[in-house]
């Protein structure tokens, strides 16, 4: 079992039966853990990661397919918060479920930034509207195309239409030149989207806000996120101020088989 769930082949069999490494196995192994977890006696280790520090799973741990169903489909786009804070202790919790989210030859090269205090979610908003301004003005078709124009104006006219008057904001960002980084980062992200729900919160894909942040120096200094790195995803974080009873349609999918 360990030999065949290797995701870079370095364990075998030898005639008796038990996995032998190859010789290369220490330059080769990405401390994935496969071969710790499949193994149902608990009889393998790395130097990284010992058996029994693993987190042993119940027999009933899935859910059902009925259940799945339910849980994602009912997921919505949070954009109306209460300003009740979040206890920091739940976002950390919610982000240590996320970070075993998968990455490429597992990496983990995800960095977090949670923006806590309104007042720098705020500032935030407003260096991504002084952005969409500039945008306006340089970049007018593509700033059209992004309906930059009704952010700025419904700014001006009190409403925040880019962090939602949410009280905090994650923002999930990794090095430019790590070409896993922006997939493990989306990838995060849905977990993280995903985690909040049990703990009773909201959560919205802050798309302007990351655009702010790799485009516009002053909105990237408010978070201090390094020059060598991009911000992935970003996402609102709040309670919502109401409940969705129903799930709303969604176009069929368009599934072509091979």
């Amino acid at each position: 079992m360990c030999s065949r769930v290797c995701p870079v082949g370095i364990i075998s069999m030898d005639d008796r039966g038990f996995p032998v490494e190859s010789e290369d196995a220490m330059k080769r192994c990405i401390a994935c853990g496969h071969c710790v977890a499949v193994c149902p006696h608990a009889a393998l280790s790395l130097e990284s990661m010992a058996a029994d520090s693993c987190l042993s799973l119940p027999a009933a741990w899935n859910l059902s397919p009925e259940q799945a169903d339910f849980f994602l489909k009912g997921r919505r786009s949070i954009r109306a918060f209460k300003s009740d804070a979040v206890p920091r202790a739940s976002i950390e919790q919610i982000i240590n479920t996320a970070r075993y989210a998968p990455s490429g030859m597992n990496r983990q090269p995800v960095r977090w930034v949670i923006v806590y205090e309104q007042q720098k979610v705020r500032e935030i908003a407003q260096e991504t509207i002084s952005w969409m301004k500039s945008m306006i003005k340089d970049h007018p078709q593509f700033a059209h195309s992004m309906m930059f124009e009704n952010m700025v104006a419904g700014w001006e006219k009190g409403k925040d239409f880019i962090c939602r008057n949410a009280p905090h904001l994650a923002l999930l960002y990794g090095l430019r030149d790590d070409l896993t980084a922006p997939g493990a980062c989306t990838i995060a992200g849905a977990y993280f989207e995903l985690a909040a729900l049990p703990h009773g919160l909201g959560t919205c894909w802050a798309g302007y806000a990351q655009m702010a942040l790799n485009k516009w120096p002053a909105c990237a200094d408010i978070v201090n996120i390094s020059k060598k790195c991009d911000c992935f995803a970003a996402f609102l974080l709040g309670y919502p101020q109401y409940s969705y009873p129903r799930v709303p349609l969604r176009n069929e999918p368009r599934i072509s088989w091979r």
